[in-house]
């Protein structure tokens, strides 16, 4: 890399760096006002159920009076606005948290040093700089041992945690002392360890993959009881999601079905959300039957995942409402006439 390539990749890279920053700040903000919210929202319906139990335990013990079946059926009204309310905050916390995740992980990503070439190297010269080139917080590890004694063995997992930076180096230190192990370190700090039947993988736990926009949604969905499904072809991603909330993948398509993208994509990094998701209901055919309304401009990602995954959850329960009033009309038109 030439002089001029090396100074504007460095710029990129500060740039980057400035964005995930104000990303990070701003998203932290938003998970704290959406527990706030899901907070009061709480409170507010639990002081309005004790209202309701309060009402029904002493009703019976008073004189008709008027206005009282409007009082009861107001109330009850409240009592659904409040439980979509509480829905949709903690839809949004559940998408803000991801969001949020996904931001701290991209800048992790970033800020890792890149170490070496990667090249294998005996444990015995690790050693020496084993606090060096163990850094991370804590490691994800995964131990393999070979399945069989052929000539290509199956590699089995035998073990799979988590472990603090310490128990890594002392794991690491004690394979030095062995005679034939190598170690690998990528240029993402990820440590290798071969061994005579034996293979050790130990991952920084702060390097994990960030999260896409489509599990910022799935999060949100969640909490209404619906399931997201990956689909989209030919470059074009999207989420696939049933008016049924037990539909399996395959029962997804088969009947009423919403596709659901920003855009052509859905599996792009939470940061990258620049459009607003858009939803398209499909028929059992999959011809296209109404596209439901979007996010206001300006939304950020969690708070479109929450008006989208509420929309959603709405459609279904009235279109579950429609169905049910048809069925029963149908059998009351087909019951047989009483004397």
């Amino acid at each position: 890399m030439t002089t001029p390539d090396r100074l504007a990749h460095t710029a990129r890279t500060q740039i980057q760096r400035l964005r995930l920053d104000e990303a990070a700040e701003a998203t932290s903000i938003e998970c704290r006002n959406a527990q706030l919210r899901v907070h009061q929202a709480g409170q507010a319906l639990e002081r309005h159920r004790a209202r309701q139990d309060k009402q029904a335990k002493y009703s019976a013990c008073y004189p008709p009076a008027e206005g009282k079946e409007t009082e009861h059926a107001e109330l009850a009204e409240a009592l659904v606005g409040l439980e979509r309310e509480h829905q949709h905050a903690s839809a949004l916390l559940a998408a803000a948290l991801i969001v949020h995740e996904s931001v701290t992980r991209e800048r992790a990503w970033l800020e890792r040093p890149a170490i070496g070439a990667g090249e294998p190297m005996p444990a015995a010269l690790v050693f020496p700089f084993a606090k060096k080139i163990v850094d991370a917080s804590g490691y994800t590890i995964t131990v393999l041992k070979p399945d069989s004694d052929g000539p290509d063995p199956f590699w089995r997992e035998t073990y799979h945690g988590t472990v603090s930076r310490t128990r890594a180096r002392s794991i690491l230190t004690a394979w030095s002392r062995q005679q034939q192990p190598y170690v690998l370190r990528d240029p993402h700090g990820r440590l290798y360890v071969a061994a005579p039947g034996l293979r050790i993988e130990l991952v920084p736990t702060d390097i994990a993959l960030p999260h896409s926009e489509g599990d910022a949604l799935r999060a949100a969905l969640a909490v209404y009881g619906f399931t997201a499904y990956d689909g989209g072809e030919g470059g074009f991603t999207s989420l696939a999601v049933s008016l049924t909330q037990e539909a399996s993948e395959e029962e997804t398509y088969e009947g009423p079905h919403f596709l659901i993208s920003s855009g052509e994509h859905a599996d792009r990094p939470a940061s990258q959300h620049d459009e607003v998701w858009g939803a398209s209901l499909y028929d059992e055919q999959g011809e296209y039957v109404t596209t439901l309304d979007g996010a206001p401009a300006g939304s950020t990602l969690a708070e479109d995942c929450a008006r989208i995954a509420g929309a959603v959850a709405e459609f279904a329960r009235r279109a579950f409402r429609e169905e049910s009033v048809d069925f029963a009309r149908s059998v009351a038109k087909d019951a047989p006439a009483q004397d």
